[in-house]
């Protein structure tokens, strides 16, 4: 499961954390352990990125966890382990000049001062946690990343992650439909693997909109009936302790060819629906080489959509080359496609998709590697699902990130 904090969208909010964060966990969602003698394992993913391109200053950034540090009697239901001293910390990746307090801190605390007293932008921070011996107790455990600023300047508001821990056995997961593409007015089945969920009741989102469940409760498969548009499906899985009600989602998409929002049939990008807004047409004569950043953009909706993609690589005989596009939206897993030069001889082209919410924020993330005698073009499409054909938001929070010439040509029309 992974759950994100966007960074404030107007200078207005300066109060307002300023950086966009995300917690992801394996197993998905995080399950309570059985007993001490048989804890459940798991792992945590955080990330803390400055996606703007404006230079923070602050002293340090503080992640607190809520544990206890060796003591099982200590267990409640706000602890994500009550087993500190048993976590372990394998990758630490922080910005350049970059460090980390390794004074007295107290159990399930982490502390990093940035260089010059202030993150520039594309700093990123990353902390993996492996080991994890979850709480024997159900509940929300919060993990909050706060910010000391200097003296005389306003401070931050913190962020907070909220992580469930569900019920012990509980699983859902392959969360799919049998024929992900389809023709226009057939249906297909969306299936999915779940257990122990006695306790358990569901929601479930058809393009935004909440279908109902007789009792809340749904079993798999489930038929889609016979389907006109491209559909995006969202199933919440829920359990109820104490006050708190925790939450699971997970989504699939069903692209329907020759739906109602194609215009005559077009094909572009070799797909059906007609898509209706350009978001990027970009072309490398040199692919960006040699390990070289991703050139990142932020796509946002004025309503739920799709962004739709292309990309293809061509290289001459023997000539080695990789184009990656990488897309991710908070509440739904991040998507990647890649297209390589030199494994199958002439052209390669790879699609990708995604659905975005209206007014979340999906991250566009370009990369090629091993700059040859290439070329490489990525074209990216928006998809209207709610009615509202205003084009999307499309802007780079990153210069590009190599010398080598590029043209590259964004369109919105």
């Amino acid at each position: 499961m992974t759950t994100t904090i966007a960074p404030p969208s107007t200078e207005a909010e300066e109060r307002v954390f300023p950086f966009r964060s995300s917690i992801s966990t394996h197993p998905a969602p995080m399950t309570a352990s059985e007993s001490p003698n048989a804890p459940t394992k798991a792992s945590l993913d955080l990330l803390i990125s400055n996606d703007g391109f404006s230079r923070v200053k602050f002293e340090s950034l503080t992640i607190t966890f809520a544990v206890a540090g060796d003591d099982w009697e200590a267990d409640a239901p706000s602890i994500l382990t009550p087993v500190w001293n048993k976590v372990s910390r394998p990758k630490l990746e922080l910005p350049p000049g970059w460090t980390e307090d390794t004074g007295d801190q107290e159990p399930g605390q982490f502390t990093f001062k940035p260089a010059d007293n202030e993150a520039g932008p594309n700093d990123a921070l990353r902390l993996h946690l492996d080991g994890i011996h979850v709480s024997a107790i159900e509940g929300i455990t919060d993990v909050v990343i706060s910010i000391e600023t200097p003296r005389g300047r306003p401070g931050y508001e913190d962020a907070t992650h909220s992580i469930g821990k569900f019920p012990i056995g509980f699983e859902l997961k392959n969360f799919r439909a049998d024929d992900p593409i389809v023709e226009n007015g057939r249906s297909t089945k969306l299936d999915w693997t779940v257990d122990g969920d006695r306790n358990v009741t569901y929601q479930l989102f058809v393009n935004g909109v909440e279908k109902h469940l007789e009792g809340g409760r749904i079993e798999p498969p489930f038929h889609t009936g016979p389907l006109h548009t491209t559909t995006v499906y969202e199933l919440i899985a829920k359990h109820q302790v104490g006050n708190d009600w925790l939450p699971y989602s997970d989504s699939t998409v069903v692209q329907v060819h020759g739906g109602e929002i194609t215009a005559a049939n077009a094909l572009i990008a070799g797909l059906r629906p007609a898509l209706l807004k350009t978001l990027i047409s970009y072309e490398t004569q040199e692919v960006i080489g040699n390990g070289g950043e991703a050139a990142k953009y932020e796509c946002k909706g004025p309503g739920d959509g799709l962004v739709v993609g292309e990309l293809t690589i061509t290289g001459g005989e023997g000539e080695q080359a990789d184009l990656e596009v990488q897309l991710i939206c908070q509440g739904f897993a991040p998507v990647v496609a890649r297209a390589s030069a030199g494994t199958c001889g002439g052209c390669t082209r790879q699609h990708i998709i995604m659905p975005i919410p209206g007014g979340e924020v999906c991250e566009v993330r370009i990369q090629a590697e091993n700059s040859s005698n290439t070329t490489g073009r990525v074209k990216l499409y928006w998809v209207s699902l709610s009615g509202d054909n205003r084009a999307p938001s499309f802007e780079p929070f990153t210069a590009n990130p190599t010398g080598a010439e590029q043209e590259r040509d964004r369109r919105a029309f």
